[in-house]
């Protein structure tokens, strides 16, 4: 990912922030061999704006992920995907999380989005409170309609994309 793309995203993203009140953001951490969107801009911006960052580490022998408060990147050791994870911390639990950046490869106008295909976010996401927002960040804008949703899909409450963010 070009870092012109991901300089607008991060703009657009700090629009976003001043609309919402959150005292923590779950944010992934980006997969570089997938040219992922570059989530370390954001993580430094929400640092800078003294906002609690969370990341998680995967189970691959449940699917589940474990949450902890991002301290800095000597807590990370990259997993078998090529995945930074933290190999400690202040363990997170989902009530506590306000918001949620989520990785999607593509979405759609209502807010439905094609992930990596192992349902980690779709069980994250549904153990979230209520209120908790469910962000997307994506390259690219919507598609019309992604026909083959599952009834354990999550949608997402908004998408940010380089040039305009989307609300469902």
């Amino acid at each position: 990912m070009s870092a012109e793309i991901a300089s607008k995203i991060l703009c657009q993203f700090k629009v976003f922030l001043t609309q919402v009140t959150v005292r923590n953001v779950h944010v992934f951490l980006p997969i570089t061999k997938q040219s992922e969107i570059n989530t370390w801009l954001i993580i430094d911006h929400l640092i800078s704006e003294s906002i609690d960052t969370i990341i998680s580490k995967s189970d691959l022998s449940t699917n589940q992920l474990t949450h902890y408060r991002y301290e800095n990147k000597e807590q990370l050791q990259f997993n078998k995907w090529g995945i930074p994870e933290p190999t400690s911390g202040q363990i997170v639990l989902e009530d506590d999380i306000d918001m949620v950046i989520v990785p999607l490869i593509t979405f759609d106008r209502r807010g439905h989005r094609i992930g990596y295909g192992k349902g980690y976010y779709d069980r994250f996401l549904s153990s979230c409170r209520p209120d908790c927002l469910k962000v997307g960040l994506s390259m690219s804008p919507p598609l019309d309609i992604i026909p083959y949703v599952d009834s354990y899909d999550v949608a997402l409450d908004y998408c940010i994309t380089p040039l305009k963010n989307y609300k469902f």
